[in-house]
């Protein structure tokens, strides 16, 4: 990660952290939202629902595109292929009664 980038990020999580206090009331461990990824889920899904401000709302997204990976849809099950019907044996008879 680029050092502008860190900055840039490290910016919006502090702007993120004043904005959830003002606005809610609540604190937001800023380590923990770093680096645990189940917390950043968990407390970015709380703070969405909760929040009535567009600011907070497009903060919320902006740290969930850099703080989560992008999840990836689960692979679907790999389809079995019909069964093809049996080949009947057909008989040719070009080449007298007993060819097949």
């Amino acid at each position: 990660m680029s050092m502008d980038k860190q900055m840039a990020v490290a910016q919006l999580l502090a702007r993120f952290k004043l904005q959830v206090k003002r606005t809610l009331g609540e604190t937001v461990d800023l380590e923990r939202i770093t680096r645990d990824a189940d917390y950043t889920r968990q407390r970015l899904a709380e703070i969405e629902e909760a929040a009535l401000d567009e600011d907070l709302l497009v903060m919320v997204l902006r740290l969930r595109d850099h703080l989560l990976p992008p999840e990836t849809p689960p692979t679907p099950a790999p389809v079995a292929a019909p069964a093809a019907p049996e080949a009947k044996e057909t008989r040719r008879y070009l080449m007298g009664a007993r060819s097949w």
